[in-house]
């Protein structure tokens, strides 16, 4: 099953659930055909934002994964994520930009 998805996605911008309950999005550069272990590139933390009580709606922001050093390649034990999905078009989109404009 999650071979399928996997071949599907590799080389593509996806989202990955933890069991502790994290959110990362991120490059799916590879993965273990045995173990199902994911290469993830330039991971990024999916948080929600914006909700201060008010009348500011809530939204949804990426921070690194790292705050002290330069994750550009994570790994992540099969047993550490519960699923794992192309990332929604407008949030693969965001994401992009978002490395590009780091890149600058």
């Amino acid at each position: 099953m999650y071979e399928n998805i996997l071949n599907e996605n590799l080389g593509k911008v996806v989202s990955v659930k933890t069991t502790a309950g994290i959110e990362l999005i991120a490059t799916l550069l590879g993965y273990d055909d045995k173990t199902l272990t994911l290469t993830l590139g330039k991971p990024r933390l999916v948080v929600v934002s914006g909700s201060d009580g008010g009348e500011e709606a809530m939204g949804i922001a990426v921070v690194p994964y790292t705050f002290t050093s330069n994750s550009e390649e994570i790994f992540v034990l099969r047993e550490q994520y519960l699923s794992i999905d192309a990332a929604l078009e407008n949030s693969s989109t965001d994401y992009l930009n978002l490395l590009e404009d780091q890149k600058a």
